[in-house]
């Protein structure tokens, strides 16, 4: 139960290994208490990671959703008709990724701080090859499933009721790939930060026009594959942070490398896929007419990218400390606080904001609340019987 995988054997692990080769030999009080101490702390600094990560999280959703918005209403692909609408997507894929060098000058300061970055870096390229699969695999899903949510996005009414799928997706695949195991407050986590996305979902600037049938189910198809991609990459990442990625790496550096490398590969991708489709001929068009001026737009796609490179570290963050289902549970229960902004800041003169829309808040935080209170359970548990071993 709890956290599965190796996530929940990651705070006890130490406290275990220090009873290794000592259970024959005299046991004394302050060798005891001071191991209690130890793991008080490492679980101390364990919960803090974990509501840093969520934090980002919450963050990188709600800044990313309203810059994406503000980017849709000045350049006009809000309107209902308009030709630009359907366009851009390489453009936006492209930017959630492009980011990575402000990743990697955090993981290049991180190393240089860090007392064992030495230990770190012989470690990690004892492995480069298994290393090399992983980011390229997460690579390549990061430009997939990007792309298909831009499509998705710009051409689908349905799209978000279709991008709630993937917590059934992640839910699945990790249980397969990462032998998750449930118990009923994640279950009733899961539940209620679907309820919580699914219900506040179409408030955005960017919903296109009902009359284009074939572009529609295009749309649905690309948002469909997008929520498949999304989560095969988070259960991946998972895998890679259990099987691939050396135990003594630091976990912080190792988020960080596995987002930048993955975040440049998709970032190349993107890039190609912009220039092949010719949708590079339309940036100059939309610099040029944004309605704010040249530099706004300049500051809201940088804006853009750094809001979406802050979520992915807290998502990559929480895939390493938790599990990957954990991870997904918390940018859905970020997202009702995210469309709530939404109308405040650009529709609060045509739509107020129901009492419906503060139950999905209220159902986010409950979700993340159960969740939180199913690992704070496993801990306890994994503690109680950490102690009756050493007595």
């Amino acid at each position: 139960m709890g956290f599965d995988t190796e996530s929940s054997d990651r705070i006890t692990q130490e406290g275990e290994e220090a009873n290794v080769g000592v259970e024959n030999q005299p046991r004394e009080a302050p060798n005891s208490t001071s191991l209690d101490q130890l793991q008080t702390i490492k679980t101390r600094n364990w919960w803090i990671w974990i509501f840093v990560s969520s934090g980002l999280v919450v963050t990188g959703r709600v800044f990313s959703t309203l810059l994406l918005n503000f980017y849709f209403v000045q350049t006009g692909r809000d309107v209902c008709d308009d030709p630009k609408q359907f366009k851009g997507t390489w453009l936006q894929s492209m930017v959630q990724n492009a980011a990575f060098p402000f990743t990697a000058l955090f993981a290049f300061l991180w190393c240089s701080l860090s007392s064992n970055h030495r230990k770190t870096i012989t470690s990690s390229a004892s492995s480069s090859g298994k290393l090399f699969l992983l980011y390229i695999s997460l690579g390549v899903l990061f430009a997939a499933y990007s792309q298909l949510y831009a499509i998705g996005r710009t051409h689908c009414i349905f799209f978000f009721w279709i991008f709630t799928t993937q917590l059934i997706f992640t839910s699945m695949f990790t249980a397969i790939i990462n032998k998750h195991k449930f118990n009923r407050w994640i279950i009733l986590s899961v539940i209620l930060s679907g309820v919580a996305t699914g219900v506040t979902s179409s408030d955005d600037a960017y919903n296109p026009c009902e009359g284009e049938g074939y572009k529609m189910s295009y749309g649905a198809w690309c948002g469909f594959f997008g929520t498949v991609a999304f989560s095969l990459s988070l259960c991946i990442m998972q895998l890679g942070f259990e099987k691939v990625i050396p135990k003594t790496e630091s976990k912080v550096s190792s988020v960080m490398l596995m987002q930048t490398y993955a975040s440049m590969i998709a970032t190349l991708i993107c890039l190609v896929g912009l220039f092949v489709s010719g949708e590079f001929r339309d940036i100059k068009k939309d610099f040029e007419t944004f309605k704010k001026g040249k530099p706004l737009y300049v500051l809201t796609l940088t804006g853009l990218s750094l809001a979406w490179q802050v979520m992915s570290i807290g998502l990559v963050g929480l895939v390493c400390l938790v599990s990957t289902l954990f991870s997904n549970v918390v940018s859905f229960c970020a997202t009702p606080l995210a469309n709530i902004l939404v109308v405040v800041a650009f529709r609060f003169m045509d739509d107020d904001i129901e009492w419906f829309k503060g139950g999905a808040l209220l159902a986010g935080i409950l979700g993340f609340a159960s969740y939180a209170y199913s690992l704070y359970k496993t801990v306890k548990k994994r503690a109680s019987q950490s102690e009756t071993l050493r007595v």
